[in-house]
């Protein structure tokens, strides 16, 4: 069973492009083309310098935007989170901005920093923070009370207290909420580039969506989501790493 399990992801993936190759075999529709000229594109485009010169500044976008959401979102959720009388005042605005559309924060950051690298990794940064804060606070939240009390008892350190009480119970939270800001953070950049940029895979789309290169179109989205699961699949391992660093279970806690 567990064999199967491992192997089943791989055979439905398989059995889905069998399928989507086949159907679109004999396909004569421009905006849908043949599976096969999908890949002939993917190898043209993506196996050659456009993907040093339009994948890597849409990967190193994501990454440092993801690097500041994670910087900003678990100081202010630990602050938010330890201070139990700031959550108050601070839990509605929270809420309120992580409803919002994420793309919304591209016009008046647009304005704001002009439309250079700056501006797209502020935007995916703005966007990606809010998941990563509200489960950094709930996280905190979670300590149990005896355990905290425990801290301030035995009048531990702050970074005592953060190490080896809050960090325990705050860790898988935190990097659930790093989960659920990754495609978040893709479907942003994406859009920052399709309006603003001279290179990236959203610049890529929208000069060949607007040229009627719909084989190459198809070919980045195709590479937007092999981008996507590779980073939800290192999110994933840095995750386990981390709870088993600093988990409440972890082994070296």
């Amino acid at each position: 069973m567990k064999v199967l399990s491992k192997v089943s992801p791989l055979l439905v993936s398989a059995a889905a492009i069998a399928i989507w190759w086949a159907l679109s075999a004999s396909s004569t529709s421009l905006y849908f083309p043949p599976l096969e000229n999908i890949v002939v594109a993917f190898r043209d485009n993506w196996l050659s310098t456009n993907l040093v010169d339009q994948a890597i500044p849409s990967v190193l976008r994501i990454l440092l935007g993801m690097a500041l959401a994670i910087l900003i979102g678990v100081v202010a959720g630990v602050v938010v989170g330890m201070f139990r009388k700031v959550e108050p005042f601070a839990r509605p605005e929270l809420e309120f901005m992580r409803a919002l559309p994420p793309i919304l924060v591209i016009p008046p950051l647009l304005l704001v920093l002009g439309t250079g690298d700056l501006m797209k990794i502020a935007v995916i940064a703005a966007s990606a923070v809010w998941p990563i804060l509200l489960a950094t606070t709930d996280g905190v939240r979670a300590v149990e009370p005896v355990r905290a009390d425990m801290g301030l008892a035995f009048r531990l350190p702050w970074g005592a207290r953060m190490r080896w009480i809050v960090l325990p119970t705050a860790v898988p939270h935190i990097w659930s909420g790093v989960r659920a800001a990754v495609p978040i953070a893709i479907v942003v950049m994406v859009a920052a580039e399709y309006y603003s940029s001279v290179n990236g895979i959203g610049y890529f789309i929208s000069r060949t969506s607007t040229t009627f290169r719909l084989d190459e179109m198809w070919s980045a989205i195709l590479l937007l989501g092999f981008l996507g699961v590779l980073l939800n699949s290192c999110v994933a391992l840095v995750g386990h790493w981390l709870d088993r660093k600093y988990g409440e279970f972890g082994i070296d806690a």
